[in-house]
């Protein structure tokens, strides 16, 4: 679905509407997109609730999708990929001659949607293997979604799993170590899956090319030129659910603005301030601290001109985050470690840190290195050159990468429960705590603030790039 919408974005004249809104659908945590899909789309969700009512009749208990099941689960994840996949393509495609490949497919007789498929697709799909691996660690191990609107009966073995780990027996424990192990070895199923998938699907494409024959999938491109108003519109639906639910209404009552309160607001702010402030701290040092080591690694990799492979980097969101946390785990229990904030930050900080590595490699690498030496010109040394050139070209990437490491830290559910043993709550634990009690008005609550810390962020970092992109261009006139 990503690829798809790629290829008919990409030399669209919407293509740069769509990479500005990629980083705010992006930052929209999964938990927000899973739960805000059950309470619109389930038998006793939202929409259905509201047309029902127009048509003066209930809808029956099988109609939507189930609360807790795994194809809900299914949608939710799939949906809330695509803007990844998107991310992970637009910049691979800075590195690619694909109008080139594009310009040899219609020589060669194909359709521009045909030759997307037989030409780009399989390098495409070659060098997206880590982010597809990333995407499958996550799936396989998530936990706030999994307890939330995973199927009770058999349970995920991600909630299974950490059951295990939480115990307190002996033979708990003994699960938990052997069923690390089997979450490993299911991974690395997993990666040979990726390169089965791999060659399975660019040798059904040579065959084809071979045949002159037209992929069929490619009738049906032209639905995804409408992706970016569907996805945003979706988000719209999401938030204003979350907002209806906490100002009272619910699919019991009438859909009337006079029966809606603030009174649930003000009920809950006593109780919130305490998580809501722990998840501003935690994301604000984290992101920046992962920002600032990503940097150093770069500059580091740089100066040196070894290249470390990215998955060296990436290895905190290449591996089920349970099994790595729960390794954590052991390390801070016998250091007789205190369950404070700093332990929170430091759990949190190599999943910023690798984000941060996917969005500034690209800026960090290809920046020209001709301003630095007409610096170098003018007596600049190497720390002025760095601090009054390469950083400076570098800010509108900085604020990104601090904006989406921010979001991140927000979205943490694991590290924050199993280092911080409930000590440490924020929005996310608290909202996963709720919403486990089926309290969905509070739930509501906590989910539209978890939803709106990485917006207020992105916001924030969009004006800062404005104002420094002004300032510049002030400044050289």
């Amino acid at each position: 679905m990503a690829f798809t919408v790629y290829s008919q974005y990409r030399f669209n004249p919407r293509w740069q509407a769509l990479e500005q809104r990629l980083a705010p659908l992006l930052s929209l945590p999964h938990l927000a997109v899973a739960l805000g899909i059950v309470y619109l789309f389930s038998s006793g969700g939202m929409v259905w609730s509201v047309l029902w009512e127009l048509f003066g009749s209930t809808p029956p208990e099988w109609f939507g999708l189930g609360r807790k099941s795994l194809l809900s689960m299914l949608i939710a994840i799939s949906i809330k990929e695509v803007p990844f996949f998107l991310f992970i393509f637009s910049a691979l495609g800075r590195q690619l001659a694909i109008k080139d490949w594009l310009l040899q497919g219609r020589a060669l007789g194909y359709s521009e949607s045909a030759s997307w498929w037989l030409l780009v697709f399989p390098t495409v799909l070659k060098q997206s293997r880590l982010a597809l691996l990333a995407a499958m660690a996550f799936t396989l191990s998530v936990l706030d979604i999994s307890l939330l609107i995973g199927p009770n009966i058999p349970e995920l073995y991600a909630v299974v799993l950490y059951n295990w780990q939480t115990g307190f027996t002996a033979d708990e424990q003994a699960m938990a170590f052997l069923g690390n192990l089997l979450l490993l070895t299911m991974l690395g199923v997993l990666v040979a899956a990726i390169y089965t998938h791999e060659w399975f699907a660019i040798k059904r494409i040579r065959t084809l090319a071979v045949m002159a024959n037209p992929l069929k999938i490619t009738r049906l491109a032209r639905i995804f030129t409408a992706w970016l108003g569907l996805f945003s519109l979706l988000t719209l639906a999401i938030l204003l659910t979350f907002l209806l639910w906490s100002l009272g209404w619910n699919t019991q009552s009438p859909f009337s603005a006079a029966s809606w309160s603030t009174t649930l607001w003000q009920d809950e702010w006593f109780f919130m301030q305490t998580p809501l402030l722990n998840s501003l701290n935690i994301a604000f040092f984290s992101s920046v601290l992962g920002v600032a080591i990503t940097l150093i690694a770069l500059e580091l990799q740089r100066q040196s001109k070894r290249y470390l492979p990215d998955y060296v980097w990436l290895l905190a969101i290449l591996l089920p985050q349970l099994s790595m946390v729960y390794g954590w785990q052991i390390a801070h229990t016998d250091m007789s470690a205190s369950y404070s904030t700093a332990w929170i930050v430091l759990s949190h900080l190599p999943f910023t840190f690798a984000y941060s590595y996917l969005v500034l490699r690209g800026p960090f690498q290809s920046l020209d290195r001709h301003y630095e030496l007409v610096a170098a010109s003018f007596g600049y040394s190497y720390w002025q050159r760095w601090w009054q050139v390469r950083f400076m070209l570098l800010r509108p990437a900085l604020l990104s990468a601090l904006a989406i490491a921010f979001s991140v830290s927000v979205a943490q559910y694991i590290p924050t429960l199993m280092l911080g043993a409930g000590r440490v709550s924020t929005i996310t634990t608290e909202a996963v705590a709720i919403a486990s009690g089926n309290e969905q008005s509070i739930t509501a609550v906590y989910m539209l603030v978890q939803a709106a810390l990485p917006f207020i962020a992105f916001f924030i970092a969009s004006v800062l790039a404005q104002r420094l992109r002004g300032s510049f261009d002030a400044a050289h006139q």
